[in-house]
């Protein structure tokens, strides 16, 4: 088996971890929620959320790594031999590989945007031609999934160069850039007549939107925000070097971080849409059927359109390699195959659950359902249960090298108590 490589430093580390959970959730869906379930009082409780039980978990699951310095399954192995609890690993493995399967839509969509956009394509539209540009392109199965396949040959070429050159090189250089297009588009958002009513819509606090479904929302949003339970922070950790890290500052930088993301996210999109007096939406309406018209109707439009899809795209890839390298680490390290061995076999899986997604939009909606209503809530579950009462926080804040005392008192009643209580909430909540 190849030697196993590890970051190169810490800051490479927590880039690649960032661009693992942007994602695509806080470009679409988190500016939406905020303005619909009132304002500052959601983000506020998103930030109490994401402080109380975000970063403890994702110290949890990187811990459980790094500690081992084995990917998930084998991690669990280590930490209680003789026990069923690596079962756990392989649940994080299906999660990873299903949600780069399933979502291939939406990162053809993502391609095609930043294409068409630098091409000119998406400008001079009208509403309707906006909406039969996107029908159209989505009804071309066959082209839906060549821009897949085109999204993931370049993950390839990335995952092929290794960890330090490969996703932490690019990681390094993507991220800042991601976040520089997003205060360029913000700072041009902001000259625009009528954006301040995209801030209101932010940041007011409105307590008649506020309600116990807004809650369960902040708290879903704020948990599937991190990227948990989605196999990449296990393996991440295990490819932390240095023994001595403070593994809870660095996912709290990697949390703290993700809330940034997300109140740019809504401070670069709402002020351009309540700017142009379009309907708010949020999802595949706002991302490809609101924002083109509000580009096409402001000055500048063209060059912050094709800022903002480039911006998407870079969002989805980063986070796409992190998934695909945490599968590629697991299947090595588990398996002893080489590593171009697990990547053939990853893509050839990723692919397959690509093609049947892109076909069957049914399919899609039903497994985006299991990924996020149960696959991920039972595997941040079982990470709760396992560092809290079978590993033991003892071991888990000594493993994370924690010694303020107050964060680890913030460890034992988050994991042991609050974390499974919010965690079932979440999950029983879609039944009611």
């Amino acid at each position: 088996m190849e030697k196993k490589e590890g970051f190169s430093s810490i800051l490479g580390f927590i880039l690649v971890a960032i661009g693992l959970a942007l994602g695509i959730g806080s470009l679409w869906r988190f500016p939406y929620v905020v303005g619909e379930n009132g304002g500052a009082i959601f983000i506020l409780m998103y930030i109490a959320i994401i402080l109380i039980i975000g970063i403890p978990l994702m110290t949890c699951e990187i811990t459980i790594g790094f500690a081992t310095q084995r990917t998930a399954v084998d991690a669990y192995k280590t930490l209680a031999p003789g026990k069923k609890w690596y079962y756990a690993g392989y649940l994080h493995l299906i999660a990873a590989i299903l949600i780069l399967g399933y979502t291939a839509p939406i990162y053809s969509w993502i391609f095609k945007y930043v294409v068409s956009s630098i091409a000119g394509d998406l400008s001079n539209l009208s509403p309707d031609e906006v909406q039969s540009f996107f029908s159209d392109f989505n009804a071309n199965k066959t082209s839906v999934m060549l821009f897949f396949m085109l999204n993931l040959l370049l993950n390839v070429v990335v995952i092929k160069f290794g960890i330090q050159k490969g996703i932490e090189r690019v990681s390094k250089f993507l991220i800042p850039i991601l976040f520089i297009i997003m205060l360029v588009i913000i700072l041009s958002s902001f000259r625009l007549e009528g954006a301040i009513e995209g801030v209101k819509f932010l940041f007011l606090p409105d307590f008649s939107k506020f309600t116990l479904d807004s809650m369960l929302t902040c708290l879903g949003q704020a948990f599937f925000a991190l990227g948990l339970a989605m196999l990449g922070s296990m393996v991440f950790g295990s490819y932390i070097k240095d023994k001595d890290e403070d593994i809870f500052k660095s996912a709290a930088v990697v949390c703290i971080a993700l809330i940034f993301a997300g109140i740019a996210a809504g401070l670069m999109i709402m002020p351009i849409v309540f700017a142009t007096g379009l309907e708010v939406a949020e999802g595949v309406a706002l991302s490809f059927l609101t924002l083109p018209n509000a580009f096409n109707l402001i000055p500048g439009g063209r060059i912050l359109s094709m800022l903002f899809y480039l911006g998407f795209y870079i969002a989805a890839f980063t986070s796409s390699i992190g998934i695909l390298e945490a599968i590629v680490g697991l299947l090595t390290e588990k398996y002893k195959f080489s590593r171009n061995k697990s990547l053939t076999v990853a893509i050839v899986i990723i692919s397959i659950i690509a093609f049947f997604s892109v076909n069957n939009d049914a399919l899609f909606n039903l497994l985006d359902k299991i990924e996020s209503n149960y696959i991920l809530v039972i595997g941040c579950f079982i990470i709760a249960i396992f560092c809290g009462y079978v590993w033991g926080m003892d071991n888990t804040i000594k493993a994370a090298n924690i010694k303020n005392p107050l964060i680890k008192k913030w460890m034992i009643v988050s994991i042991k108590y609050i974390s499974p209580l919010a965690i079932i909430i979440i999950f029983l909540s879609q039944f009611f």
